[in-house]
């Protein structure tokens, strides 16, 4: 560990435990040290002796001891977290300092491709069409209050403070705040609300997200003004949001909650415009030098002046000829009447920006250069990047709902809803006849009024303000005509004088397995017909396409999924090529591997069709908008690496690997994709005891009762493992530290693989060999067996072995677990006999030593857990003590693990 990185460690842990057992005492405190010792000892011999002291230590607690002891373990990767964030912004100062650059980051791409002789007009054509665009989600998996992100953040502040001095000052600074983190529960009493998380997003966005805009261009032109002096571009950085409009199976989002979402972006937004202009007035104090920009300056505050008579007020205020704050006082007059809606403020964000450049260019002429680039110049990309809506609000509804609401649509005018060929035509013929009104049931208002909601918003704030329809589920053309027909009814379709436009964007989301199979298909028949392309043609003849990365792996397993996922982008990509078509793809990722997460820079890499024309757009979701956006530094290296990611994929591609070896590649990869699925599927739906593990086997019961989010676990009521969303389903099995969804089937794929490909000579090699192969030659398969080792190293079947326990009767639970122990040993063998290692993690020592360090402080939360569950299962109506408990153990163990779903 870091000298630094220790010395923290060890002040802010010493700090806690003085706390601690200053406000519980000395037998909390004694059993915090005593479990902590005893977890080491386990982990080194985990003999029968040792396991009975360690269960005698957890039964003597009282409830509200166990509290304190598990609240000071959570506490405790609090601190820890926040240390780690501390040493890798350290470390990302060193790199920047350092002329190769840092790997993934913008000066090691550019001096590639200086070193590759990559000619400019390349990177130019690029950058023509590149968007990055991370969308920020509400979905329920950021398990710490607001109130305690703000002390950590306070105690982070107060360390920078106290570089320096001596350990006397830095105790008395940092305790109030330690205490007050002790004293703050971790846990929420009420169930958040969607504006609750509205009110979160906005904390990350005014933080960090709108200041990261101008950092992050600063830094990429720079990198590329190094490279070709001439080149310029747009800034190709957006933000998408889907807090107060994912509507998919949360009955708490209403239209009244999507139009908050729109209100307080947009306030939020304006609020940061207007608090720059007025920190610029102080910057730029000079006079304009030069008579021409002089004359083109009283021009225009001339015609502001005719325009908007009572500016004429800002004449006596600066001095005569100090015209550039003149200017701006009127740019702030007018962004105030913006928010405030009153005549004067501007019509569009694009006249605002029009303003901004016109005195960022002035300044430029006028030798101002550093000036216009760090007042005016940072304003105008803020607002290129965020308009006047701060985020775009992307609706999302599931086909079950749109498809029955057209379904009564279409049924009261009469016409056919099956089969699939004639129910397309019937909502045609609605488009397609710009008179025919339909009569509307009662019994589909609500959802009409989502997309009467969607459409209000682009009314009051722009298109721009949200302008996509994402639809979770969609398997068949007919679903995404079902939108369209939705969207006509509620004015979002209709006719103009070139014939039929649509002023939204419908978003087919592809998530099973089966419909990665086959969303080619369905976007190749979608494509093909006249009607969609006239439509999408009114849409600048774009495409947009979400993959969901979470239901895929729970529907069919982590092998299966990946390789649907990779297969579906290629074939997407295909289609659209084919077709004229430009394709955006929308990445619908987790914050765990199982659920896509992992390392974002190698994961685009290794897929070259996942960001076509440089398009990408990607969720954050959860914990992981906290772990990337709370600081500057990490935010901006979180853009650069998905920045770096694109332009590497574009620009750097190895032509090493033939490709037809790829295709031979691909080919293995299919197999290994349907024995994988094969075997999970059997495992997990087929086996008749496994829910019954699963109920029992994991937290599961108690995750569906936190109150992490304002959505049901469940989209619908239904005791069905397959209704169970993909967090808690991923949150569980972390829990308890199974890891399941992340490697289950792997082991058995490749044994598989191995067996069917027996070594026949030098010139047909074996199917280890071949699998070497691929993972030394492929990138995709890289990233798969990597990602596989990351989670095979978190797993620990040492913990998930206690929660097996729990099962009843005794014989379901040791059955299912045996299955669980023989798949993790087969993956975990086979992982390391092709990447050729000994160890998990032999390449990733930080991380493995991270694991190693964390368990013992882990491994206390879990016994707390498992203790405590089993009373809670006996009786649900005993005191709400023994929830809150539980809901702190919970938290704990997905701070010390760094992940939630």
């Amino acid at each position: 560990m870091d000298d630094v990185l220790r010395h923290e460690v060890r002040l802010l842990t010493t700090r806690l435990g003085a706390i601690a057992q200053e406000q519980c005492g000395e037998k909390v405190f004694a059993a915090i040290e005593s479990l902590r010792k005893l977890s080491k000892q386990l982990r080194q011999n985990p003999s029968p002796e040792l396991l009975k002291l360690n269960a005698r230590e957890v039964n003597r607690l009282t409830l509200g001891e166990a509290a304190d002891v598990a609240h000071a373990f959570s506490l405790f990767f609090h601190l820890v977290n926040l240390c780690e964030e501390r040493q890798r912004v350290r470390r990302l100062a060193e790199y920047g300092s350092q002329e190769p650059g840092a790997p993934m980051s913008l000066r090691h791409t550019f001096n590639e491709l200086r070193r590759r002789r990559v000619p400019p007009s390349e990177i130019e054509r690029l950058l023509n069409s590149m968007r990055i665009e991370p969308v920020l989600t509400a979905h329920p998996t950021e398990a710490k209050r607001r109130s305690v992100i703000n002390h950590i953040l306070r105690i982070g502040k107060t360390l920078e403070m106290l570089e320096g001095q001596d350990a006397t000052s830095a105790a008395r600074a940092l305790d109030a705040w330690i205490e007050a983190l002790w004293l703050t529960d971790e846990v929420r009493e009420r169930a958040v609300a969607p504006q609750t998380e509205i009110e979160s997003t906005l904390v990350f966005l005014e933080r960090t997200v709108f200041d990261l805009a101008a950092d992050f261009w600063e830094k990429f032109r720079d990198e590329l003004a190094r490279f070709a002096p001439n080149l310029d571009a747009p800034p190709f950085l957006r933000l998408g949001s889907w807090v107060g409009t994912d509507r998919d199976g949360n009955p708490n989002v209403t239209p009244e909650v999507s139009f908050q979402a729109a209100e307080q972006f947009r306030r939020s937004i304006l609020s940061y415009y207007l608090q720059s202009c007025r920190r610029m007035l102080g910057l730029i104090s000079f006079p304009c030098r030069r008579a021409a920009l002089a004359k083109t300056l009283r021009h225009d505050l001339e015609e502001d002046m005719r325009r908007f008579p009572a500016t004429h007020e800002f004449q006596d205020i600066d001095q005569p000829h100090e015209f550039y704050r003149r200017k701006l006082r009127v740019i702030i007059w007018r962004l105030e009447r913006t928010e405030q809606r009153t005549e004067g403020g501007y019509e569009s964000a694009e006249e605002f920006v029009r303003d901004v450049e016109m005195l960022e260019r002035l300044l430029q002429e006028d030798s101002s250069s550093r000036v216009a680039s760090a007042g005016p110049g940072r304003l105008r990309v803020a607002a290129q990047v965020f308009g006047f809506h701060g985020a775009s609000l992307d609706f999302r509804q599931h086909s079950n709902l749109t498809k029955a609401a057209a379904d009564e649509l279409l049924r009261a005018g009469g016409l056919a809803t099956a089969p699939a060929a004639e129910r397309i035509g019937s909502v045609q013929r609605v488009l397609s006849n710009c008179s025919l009104r339909l009569e509307e049931p009662p019994s589909i208002r609500r959802t009409l009024d989502e997309f009467r909601a969607l459409k209000e918003i682009q009314t009051r704030y722009s298109q721009a303000a949200s302008h996509r329809y994402v639809l979770s589920m969609t398997s068949s053309c007919a679903d995404i005509w079902d939108v369209l027909l939705l969207g006509r009814q509620a004015g979002l379709v209709e006719c103009d004088g070139d014939g039929i436009v649509s002023h939204f964007d419908v978003v087919p989301l592809f998530e099973t397995y089966d419909d990665l199979r086959h969303c080619s298909a369905i976007m190749d028949e979608l494509l093909s017909d006249s009607l969609y392309r006239r439509l999408l043609k009114s849409r600048g003849n774009f495409q947009e396409v979400m993959l969901g990365y979470s239901d895929s792996v729970k529907d069919s397993g982590y092998v299966a999924a990946n390789f649907a996922l990779f297969r579906a982008q290629k074939h997407l990509g295909q289609v659209a090529e084919r077709h004229g078509v430009d394709l955006g793809l929308f990445h619908g990722v987790g914050g765990t591997i199982d659920r896509g997460g992992g390392q974002s820079y190698r994961s685009v890499r290794a897929q070259p069709y996942a960001a076509p024309g440089g398009r990408l757009r990607i969720t954050e979701q959860g914990e992981v908008i906290s772990l990337k956006y709370s600081n500057p530094v990490i935010a901006r290296r979180n853009i650069e690496q998905l920045a770096t990611s694109v332009l590497d994929a574009h620009l750097l591609r190895s032509k090493s690997v033939k490709a037809e070896k790829v295709a031979e590649w691909e080919e293995y990869a299919e197999d290994l994709a349907e024995s994988s699925r094969a075997f999970y599927r059997q495992f997990v739906y087929e086996t008749p005891d496994f829910s019954q593990y699963f109920y029992q086997a994991t937290p599961i019961d108690l995750i569906e009762r936190l109150r992490l989010g304002s959505r049901p676990s469940r989209r619908f009521r239904s005791d069905d493992l397959r209704d169970l969303r993909a967090i808690p389903w991923v949150f569980a099995w972390t829990q308890s530290r199974h890891f399941l969804p992340s490697w289950y089937g792997l082991g058995y794929a490749l044994e598989k693989f191995v067996n069917d490909h027996p070594t026949r000579g030098p010139k047909e090699p074996g199917g280890l060999e071949l699998l070497r192969e691929m993972y030394q030659g492929w990138p995709f398969f890289a990233v798969l067996i990597d990602n596989a080792e990351v989670s095979l190293a978190k797993t620990d079947l040492y913990i998930a072995g206690q929660y097996a326990a729990l099962v009843q009767p005794p014989r379901l639970g040791q059955s299912i677990f045996r299955r669980i122990e023989e798949e993790y040993r087969r993956s975990r063998q086979r992982v390391l006999e092709i990447c050729e290692r000994a160890n998990l993690l032999a390449r990733q020592p930080v991380l493995a030593e991270s694991i190693r360090l964390r368990n013992p402080y882990v491994d206390p939360l879990n016994f707390l857990q498992i203790r405590f569950l089993k009373r809670w299962r006996k009786d649900r109506q005993v005191a709400p003590e023994l929830l809150h408990l539980l809901q702190i153990t919970v938290a704990g163990v997905a701070f010390g693990m760094k992940s939630t779903g």
